[in-house]
């Protein structure tokens, strides 16, 4: 593929990774970070991870290579996990409490690996307030880890809706704050590495599922309103992206080139594992153009 290296590359020095969330989109977000473990590249300070983002992270954390691909190839046709006759059940269209199980017993996540590599890290896993609909952004813990991640990326209709953390009800932090630059940047972040799920350039639209679940609220104006203005709020993070930066502050995007397979919920292996395929070259074409940069 042609990768069209910026005026201004960054050299290998980035302080912060950050994760855009997307359901099994994330299938690229896994070949990009594979890549990076392949290749020894050098740890972040920071790691912020969104919704299915935040599963990759904690893998990439944990050097567990391949671990996300593995998992997706293996549930996104299996009607235990993923079943439309499901979507309005307590369960929702995707099971995550069948993920939980299934992940744990096939392809488990190295909690401990985890907090080794991350001591003096800054690691974040963002969830949405079901009550206030305020972004969290929160520090995993052991033994606490995969409800984080689960919270994360629980979706009205298309999970359970919600899960508990800490007394508090979280769902999808996609909708508070799906790419959570500005948080990063409020916290200290200088050099930061966006990997995105959607073109770098698109821009998006109310979805059904927005529409459904903000009527679903109705009770709630506060959730009501995220949902009908989630579409502006992740609109404002890719116009960011794509605008000035801020005096003393750099980032490098890498997204998809092209809208991903694995873009809706009727997906085959062959969609996640093209995604992650397009993902490696991504990855790959990134290191070498760094190399490029770095020697020129």
């Amino acid at each position: 593929m042609n990768y069209k290296r910026p005026k201004s590359l960054l050299n290998n020095n980035f302080d912060t990774l950050i994760l855009e969330g997307g359901s099994l989109k994330c299938s690229f977000t896994a070949g990009v970070l594979d890549v990076l473990l392949d290749s020894d590249f050098p740890e972040f300070k920071n790691y912020y991870g969104v919704s299915s983002g935040s599963m990759v992270m904690s893998y990439f954390i944990a050097k567990q290579r391949k671990n996300f691909i593995k998992v997706s190839r293996a549930v996104v046709e299996n009607p235990n996990f993923l079943s439309y006759t499901n979507s309005f059940t307590t369960q929702g269209l995707m099971n995550l409490e069948f993920l939980k199980d299934y992940v744990k017993n096939t392809f488990p996540f190295d909690e401990e690996a985890a907090e080794r590599n991350c001591v003096d890290k800054n690691v974040v896993i963002v969830t949405s307030d079901s009550k206030t609909g305020k972004a969290h952004y929160l520090k995993p813990k052991k033994g606490k880890w995969i409800n984080y991640m689960l919270a994360s990326a629980t979706l009205p209709i298309i999970t359970k809706g919600k899960t508990k953390i800490d007394d508090t009800w979280m769902f999808d932090g996609g909708y508070a704050d799906a790419i959570p630059v500005h948080e990063a940047i409020r916290k200290g972040a200088k050099k930061l590495l966006v990997i995105r799920t959607r073109p770098a350039d698109i821009r998006i639209d109310k979805s059904y599922l927005s529409l459904m679940a903000e009527y679903w609220n109705y009770n709630n104006d506060v959730i009501s309103d995220l949902f009908h203005n989630s579409y502006k709020i992740y609109n404002k993070s890719v116009d960011f992206l794509n605008g000035e930066k801020p005096k003393g502050i750099d980032w490098h995007v890498l997204a998809p080139p092209t809208v991903l397979k694995a873009d809706g919920y009727y997906l085959h292996v062959e969609d996640v594992n093209a995604d992650y395929r397009l993902g490696l070259e991504v990855g790959l074409d990134f290191l070498a153009n760094l190399k490029e940069s770095n020697n020129s």
